[in-house]
């Protein structure tokens, strides 16, 4: 399984900086590091124990005069202890161990496993309890299995190491013992294949662990971001709102006061219709919701509400969440028949005022819906039939696009139209 903070990173990668540029405590400590560590400290005191228990069996050899061959097993020791001056220092430097120290390792104790037995007497099989290298033999093969968890080499290693104990049986008549020589490789496989089990399935848990902490860390950077987009957006509407109080209090106030039919109204229609179309479309072009974006319906929305504000409607424009783009077909159908909704406020509401909200419900395919909401006199639809420009202009032209139209109204309490796309 592959992990972010695992054998094959430098060292210190996994120290990386968190959300706010302070270091990820998340990633400080490497799982797959501290388990070399101990692998590496378990491998230096195996090694160096054994090697006294050798130490132990020669002094034990040499006090019952135990060598038929000192000169051969002078050199088989030395051999051994040459290999051990460059072997320990490599395993505590070296992270990972590699291949072929390993690979090198073995075969050196299976030699000496097989040419030592030849240089001892018979008595010596006899009265020394381990007379050869089988310490070292379980030492080399935990060696493999820890450093490389892997079955493969695991299981080469113990073959090698049985063969080098195979061979020592030739020696001696007394020495030729198949349950002996089973017995102490059995033991070197069995010590093994416990420690290669294990090391598997502390790499694997180390490797979960990564996992986890990349899926923590992947989440807090993703809530980061979300702060930050959100953080950027509040800014962008407060900015906007600032806009929207300048415009209100200036240029929107005088287009307004302009197209009214007051002291301050110009007294050319012609003129005070274009200030209401101006206040109308200044109204609707500065989003009052942090959402909020000028898209081409949005755009045609408001163009829908220049015609009601020459007749005095002013519309409170609201829209969140609108994709950027629309079929043209369905484009009309909103724009004409919010524009027929608008239209039949200003002629039998009642009312001066009127909310058009339009919205987007964000699904991977979005429905679009959009209100036109006034607070006038309403009317009972189920004694009141539906005019012709509600049944054609609105219902009829949005069903045409598959879009649907609703009208709710109830006297006193004004009339809402919902519209709708898809249906």
């Amino acid at each position: 399984m592959p992990h972010v903070c695992g054998m094959d990173r430098a060292p210190g990668a996994c120290q990386t900086a968190g959300v706010d540029g302070e270091p990820d405590l998340l990633r400080t400590v490497d799982l797959h590091q501290r388990i070399r560590a101990i692998t590496t400290g378990v491998i230096l005191l195996s090694r160096v124990g054994t090697l006294a228990m050798v130490g132990l069996s020669i002094v034990a050899l040499a006090r019952v005069d135990g060598y038929t061959n000192k000169a051969g097993a002078t050199a088989v020791y030395l051999a051994v202890a040459f290999w051990s001056v460059i072997f320990v220092p490599v395993v505590a430097r070296r992270d990972p161990i590699p291949y072929g120290v390993l690979a090198v390792d073995v075969v050196i104790t299976s030699t000496a496993a097989a040419l030592l037995p030849w240089t001892l007497t018979e008595e010596a099989f006899s009265t020394v309890a381990v007379p050869d290298f089988e310490p070292v033999g379980v030492s080399t093969a935990v060696a493999v299995a820890l450093s490389t968890a892997s079955w493969r080499a695991t299981t080469a290693g113990c073959l090698t190491l049985g063969l080098g104990f195979s061979l020592a049986m030739l020696a001696s008549p007394d020495y030729f013992e198949v349950a002996s020589t089973a017995n102490i490789v059995g033991w070197q496989v069995v010590t093994a294949a416990c420690c290669c089990l294990f090391m598997r399935r502390l790499r694997a848990i180390a490797d979960a662990v990564d996992t986890a902490t990349d899926r923590v860390i992947a989440a807090r950077e993703r809530v980061a971001a979300r702060r930050s987009q959100d953080e950027e957006r509040m800014r962008h509407f407060q900015e906007q709102l600032l806009r929207h109080r300048a415009l209100h209090d200036g240029p929107l106030r005088l287009l307004t006061a302009i197209a009214g039919q007051g002291p301050a109204g110009h007294p050319d229609p012609r003129v005070r219709n274009q200030a209401a179309i101006s206040a109308n479309v200044l109204r609707g072009t500065t989003p009052d919701d942090p959402d909020g974006s000028l898209t081409e319906l949005s755009l045609a929305l408001i163009e829908a509400g220049n015609d009601s504000a020459t007749q005095g409607l002013r519309v409170e424009y609201h829209f969140a969440n609108l994709p950027g783009t629309l079929p043209p077909e369905v484009l009309r159908a909103f724009r004409h028949a919010a524009g027929e909704a608008l239209a039949n406020v200003a002629r039998h509401a009642g009312s001066d005022r009127v909310r058009l909200t339009a919205l987007s419900d964000r699904q991977p395919t979005p429905t679009i819906t959009v209100a036109v909401v006034d607070q006038g006199k309403g009317f009972d639809p189920e004694s009141t039939p539906l005019g012709y420009g509600i049944r054609q202009s609105i219902t009829a032209r949005m069903h045409e696009v598959g879009g649907a139209a609703g009208v709710d109204s109830h006297p006193g309490q004004g009339t809402r139209v919902d519209l709708r796309w898809p249906a």
